[in-house]
């Protein structure tokens, strides 16, 4: 392949030298550019191959770049970078023509692969649809998190809302996954059609299903007559009268293995599979979902969550994930009479969660503790070293989340040299050389 000219937008200095280098090894041509402004001049200036775009840039978000690209005729392809993997900023770079997306800290063997598929002749940018417009203000459903286990999740709902591909969600029950199908209907090009959620257990051996959109949930539970009958209907060439989402609590490869899904079935609805994380492993989601949540309980206004409830919330496992958190929030405001949450307004077993409610902050007292019996209840108890390493690395981990992957950003506020504060991200391996 030819040199191709590629322009990096991209304010952390040290991540965009990084980028810089491995496109010249690739055999490219970068140029380096850290703001929207600069992005903007040298799009006017020259004709580019391929553009690398942050979004979060000092002067300007880099979806605005996006926007103004696209509306103005330029379809160079677009590989859109960002530290924070929320469903909106996910959905947006899919829908105005972005071509890929990946989330920081960046796999630099994934970046490769993908600017290389950018690059391909026969990689072409997704358009943006005419009516985003229109159709992101009577969008009716959301989700609420910005956790990196939900990342994939939210950029599998992108690619759903960008086209009219069967869907396969999965989850545990109450992770979301009905939330998530009327997401990708409320963002999609059938967002004008009737939406309806069957139970699979519901359809006889005849799989005829209205028009429009429907979810078929738990797909495993669908008669074996019904499987056959969708697959020949999801196989068969042509525009379909009908998008079919599909959802499942289990495994659907095991699923498939076991005979509970047919096989042809199963690779007509998982080439486009969402996985929802269940709530225990985001627990980092929690203070945001409990104020949506009461916000929607109280007529927009949320009540007080006082600091002793907050660290219950998260400390909790949450078998019934945000369903049940949501029963939990319901009881508790009923309880409150209105007023703010404290402790005693909590089911018991949810308070139990929090075991010292007095120490501050009682969630770290908590977490700590249960992650301290683990690691001493080994046959060989790891090093005292060893556990600050780990304990630091977590530390440095939502650090490095809260200040947009950036360490200069993070050392100038800490207060912490940055030679000290890469060395230590090495360490943990949040950081490659020169990175």
């Amino acid at each position: 392949m030819p040199a191709r000219p590629i322009l990096i937008v991209e304010d952390e200095h040290a991540l965009g030298a990084a980028l810089e280098m491995l496109i010249r090894r690739m055999g490219h041509l970068p140029t380096l550019t850290a703001s929207a402004g600069g992005a903007a001049r040298a799009l006017e200036s020259k004709r580019f191959a391929a553009v690398v775009l942050d979004i979060g840039l000092p002067d300007k978000s880099g979806l605005a770049v996006l926007d103004k690209m696209r509306q103005g005729g330029d379809i160079t392809p677009v590989l859109v970078v960002t530290a924070h993997a929320t469903l909106e900023h996910a959905i947006h770079a899919q829908k105005s023509g972005a071509t890929g997306y990946l989330t920081k800290p960046i796999d630099m063997r994934e970046f490769e692969r993908s600017l290389a598929a950018l690059l391909d002749p026969g990689i072409r940018p997704n358009g943006p649809a005419s009516d985003f417009g229109e159709r992101r203000e009577t969008r009716c459903a959301t989700m609420i998190g910005a956790a990196p286990c939900l990342r994939d999740a939210f950029t599998g709902i992108a690619r759903a809302c960008a086209g009219d591909l069967p869907v396969l969600i999965t989850g545990p029950s109450g992770a979301g996954k009905s939330l998530a199908a009327s997401v990708i209907h409320a963002n999609g090009a059938r967002c004008h059609e009737p939406l309806a959620f069957i139970h699979a257990a519901d359809i006889n051996d005849c799989c005829d299903l209205p028009d429009g959109t429907v979810v078929l949930e738990e797909i495993s539970d669908l008669p074996a007559a019904a499987q056959a009958d969708l697959a020949r209907q999801l196989a068969a060439p042509g525009i379909r009268r009908t998008r079919v989402m599909a959802t499942t609590a289990g495994d659907p490869r095991a699923a498939a293995s076991d005979g509970r899904i047919r096989t042809d079935l199963y690779y007509e609805l998982a080439t486009l599979t969402i996985p929802l994380p269940p709530l225990r492993e985001r627990s980092g989601d929690i203070p945001a979902l409990a104020a949506f949540l009461t916000g929607l309980h109280g007529g927009g206004r949320a009540p007080d969550l006082t600091p002793p409830v907050v660290a219950a919330l998260q400390t909790y496992s949450w078998p019934g994930n945000v369903r049940e958190l949501k029963h939990v929030l319901d009881y508790a405001m009923s309880v409150s009479g209105g007023g703010p949450v404290f402790l005693s307004h909590l089911p018991a077993h949810v308070a139990a969660a929090c075991a010292d409610p007095g120490a501050a902050p009682g969630e770290l007292n908590t977490v700590i503790g249960r992650w301290l019996d683990h690691a001493l209840g080994s046959e060989t108890p790891p090093a005292y070293d060893d556990l600050l390493d780990k304990m630091e690395g977590v530390v440095l981990h939502h650090l490095m989340a809260r200040f947009d992957q950036k360490p200069t950003h993070l050392a100038s506020a800490l207060r912490i040299h940055r030679a000290t504060l890469r060395q230590k991200l090495r360490r943990a391996g949040l950081r490659r050389d020169g990175v």
